[in-house]
């Protein structure tokens, strides 16, 4: 008798559908702006590179693991993070963490690192469960049937997660006006405009987006008053204070006023928004294939019972992790790096020349046919310990890799798995039959249109 999960039919969730080759110029110009996913020829899933450009410009589509573990580790100086990342991200994001260079960026990752260490991230693990429990209520209030935006919903718990977890509440940030602020900031300054591609002055951007210019002035003053507040107020066992106490070893400065501010804003913006799209794909995924579904909550119930979820069940919570993963493989938060080859340089075998643009194409290399057994398949069994022993580390990407890999990666993966754990055990989310789910890559990759799902109580 076959098993039981041999007779289920594969799911393939929907996905971006690759142009066979290249598309014509005006035409990738309106998808890059549109859905730069979308320009990606189907050369990118299916060999080791792709490269294309001429003696001006030259790109470099890289999917090969010795190519990546080459641009991303052993010879990361040689590929630095190039000007159009810094024209997307350093207006809202200044000299923070994620923006910063060199030994400029390797003294605020010290500064930062002792916020994310596992000790630290378990005792956080009641935080983000009382989050979930909080929407759950709410839900409940909301009765059987309500139709819920479950995009909005994840970013809401996520973003309170991280209040109440790295900044000791807040002081005076408001969570919805925030969060629809970064929301606005990444649908107009957070995409590639003709301004960029023309290489434009970086006003030009603001001039093209004021919609998203006036929500960075905004959350920036948000997050300036609670600077203003910690500043002047009693000392507290957080980042926030980790971070004003914080000197770098070699000059002995300290963060003034604005990069506290910069790494403030990278720490919510990203913390909150990685995670609640990991979320969001796991709940839609989960909701589409119900036998998925009745496996995580199989488990729930073996590891928990009937009580709160803790850090010792989300440790044991293995298949519900596996669900994770594969929502991030197939939908992962981050869908793109790019960098800049800075010298002439070898990389898997290639010769990269100095200028060339280097694309990361994480999305595409998460359903690469030379990498994966049935790429667009949800199949959350391919991260069993069995099936990923021997995977290269370089083939999966969803927090990066390298000496710039995500420093909340932990921290992401306990709160992920730890709501959606409480989620599960609380609600059944029907996906919206009539919703057309498209990734949509503006600097993350979001559900166009969100993810409308309709509630039913357990």
């Amino acid at each position: 008798m076959k098993d039981e999960a041999e007779t289920v039919p594969p799911f393939i969730p929907p996905g971006v559908i690759p142009p066979e080759e290249p598309l014509p110029f005006f035409h990738a110009l309106w998808k890059l702006m549109d859905n730069p996913i979308e320009t990606w020829p189907r050369a990118v899933y299916e060999e080791p590179y792709f490269l294309r450009g001429d003696d001006r410009q030259m790109f470099l589509y890289a999917a090969d693991p010795s190519m990546l573990k080459d641009i991303l580790l052993d010879k990361a100086e040689a590929f630095p993070k190039d000007w159009m990342f810094d024209r997307v991200t350093k207006p809202a994001l200044g000299e923070g963490l994620l923006t910063a260079q060199g030994e400029h960026w390797r003294w605020q990752r010290r500064a930062a690192a002792p916020g994310f260490r596992p000790d630290t991230v378990a005792a956080m693990t009641p935080v983000m469960v009382a989050a979930a429990e909080a929407t759950l209520q709410r839900w409940r209030d909301r009765c059987e049937g309500a139709r819920l935006d479950i995009a909005t919903e994840m970013t809401g718990i996520t973003f309170q997660v991280i209040l109440d977890t790295m900044l000791s509440g807040g002081d005076g940030i408001d969570v919805p006006a925030a969060a629809r602020m970064i929301t606005d900031y990444l649908e107009t300054l957070g995409k590639i405009t003709p301004a960029d591609l023309m290489q434009w002055p970086t006003w030009t951007r603001v001039a093209l987006a004021p919609r998203g210019y006036r929500a960075m002035v905004s959350l920036k003053a948000m997050v300036d008053r609670m600077v203003a507040a910690r500043r002047a107020g009693a000392t507290r066992d957080d980042l926030v204070e980790m971070l004003m106490q914080a000197k770098d070893p070699e000059t002995g400065r300290q963060m003034d006023d604005v990069l506290l501010r910069d790494n403030l804003l990278t720490f919510i913006g990203a913390g909150h928004e990685t995670t609640a799209l990991a979320l969001t794909w796991s709940l839609y995924l989960l909701g589409a294939h119900p036998p998925t579904a009745a496996r995580v909550r199989a488990e729930i119930a073996e590891v928990a019972g009937e009580d709160r979820i803790t850090d010792a069940h989300v440790e044991r919570l293995t298949f519900t992790r596996q669900v994770v993963l594969e929502a991030m493989r197939l939908y992962p938060s981050l869908p793109l790096m790019s960098r800049m080859c800075a010298q002439d340089v070898e990389a898997g075998g290639l010769k990269v020349t100095k200028g060339t643009f280097v694309f990361i194409p994480i999305y595409a290399i998460h359903r690469h046919r030379l990498l994966w057994d049935q790429p667009d398949v949800f199949d959350p069994d391919r991260f069993s310990p069995e099936r990923s022993a021997g995977r290269h580390r370089f083939s999966y990407l969803p927090f990066g890799a390298g000496p710039r890999v995500c420093i909340g990666q932990a921290f992401a993966q306990t709160e992920t798995v730890a709501i959606l754990a409480t989620l599960m055990r609380g609600a059944v989310l029907e996906p919206d039959p009539g919703h057309r789910v498209r990734p949509l890559m503006r600097v993350s990759m979001r559900p166009q249109g969100g993810m409308p799902m309709t509630l039913r109580l357990r």
